[in-house]
């Protein structure tokens, strides 16, 4: 059975990083939409979002990639569009911030759509975070029923990343309904709660990871990783969890270079909450992919087998 939506139709916007290093985190998203009877169709045809660094080259091009996907959204009868990526997150809903706040940049912008092949675009779609998404759809007692391996001490620091609620005048966050804290986001939390796990308290959730630097100034990425995981650390987290495949694959093909700079305790597993989900819902580490993570987060839940 699927279940309705708070949201209407919705379609799905997977994003390049989860058709690659973030592919754990489509695998295992997909399974707990399955488990959970809740609708994730994805955007055929769909084109990278251009990031977050696109819009630095060409404004233009910057605006254009989110709004073509945004007009497929709709040419699907979709209401709403789930993206499971912040940085996607923020980029289509930059897009439609602008095209929303300025009637000349949306004419401009239909033009050049229509040009590509693509239908204009109506601005009538919400734009969710797959957080977002299954913690208003399904509820925490929906998500309670269905576990059956509960993560009974398990001690995991939540990591929402800096653009899952930001910034609020793009992504709404504090200005409507079904949205996350803009400050203090806590629905990954709750998530994580109901599956037996205890959440550690983490002043670090929404600080930066620095992951749009890890090639360009690789110096900066390790400090700000470093900040987090020490965080998470102190507080006796054994799992960083993560909803961003960008921070989470940038932390963890950095571990080993922060644990030579900031010393070997700062050490981690990471997974993305999608994976504990489908994990605690009875799937096994092979079908969670839990066992394509480079920091091996088994090594701690193997007591859970």
């Amino acid at each position: 059975m699927t279940l309705p939506t708070p949201y209407g139709k919705v379609a799905f916007y997977p994003g390049c990083a989860l058709d690659g290093l973030g592919k754990p985190y489509d695998v295992s998203l997909k399974l707990v939409a399955e488990d959970l009877g809740i609708p994730l169709d994805k955007i055929e045809d769909y084109n990278c979002c251009g990031a977050l660094e696109v819009k630095n080259v060409s404004t233009m091009a910057g605006l254009l990639l989110p709004a073509r996907n945004l007009a497929l959204a709709r040419e699907m009868g979709a209401d709403a569009v789930v993206s499971a990526c912040p940085g996607c997150h923020y980029s289509l809903s930059r897009t439609q911030y602008y095209l929303t706040k300025y009637p000349k940049l949306r004419e401009k912008t239909n033009i050049y759509l229509e040009k590509m092949g693509a239908k204009q675009y109506d601005l009538k779609l919400m734009l969710v975070h797959a957080v977002e998404y299954i913690y208003n759809t399904v509820g925490i007692e929906g998500i309670k029923s269905k576990v059956k391996r509960p993560l009974t001490g398990l001690k995991v620091a939540p990591y929402y990343g800096c653009l899952y609620v930001r910034p609020k005048s793009y992504t709404l966050a504090g200005y409507m309904k079904l949205r996350d804290d803009p400050e203090r986001p806590f629905f990954m939390d709750e998530i994580l709660k109901a599956l037996g796990a205890e959440v550690v308290p983490f002043e670090a959730k929404t600080m930066c990871c620095g992951g749009p630097h890890v090639y360009s100034d690789v110096e900066v990425a390790l400090h700000l990783e470093a900040r987090i995981l020490k965080e998470a650390k102190r507080n006796g987290a054994e799992i960083l969890v993560t909803d961003c495949p960008l921070g989470h694959v940038a932390i963890e093909t950095n571990m080993n270079k922060i644990a030579e700079k900031y010393g070997e305790d700062l050490r981690m597993p990471l997974a993305y909450f999608s994976q504990l989900m489908a994990f605690a819902f009875g799937h096994s580490p092979e079908e969670a992919l839990l066992t394509a993570n480079i920091t091996n987060p088994m090594s701690i839940l193997k007591r859970y087998l």
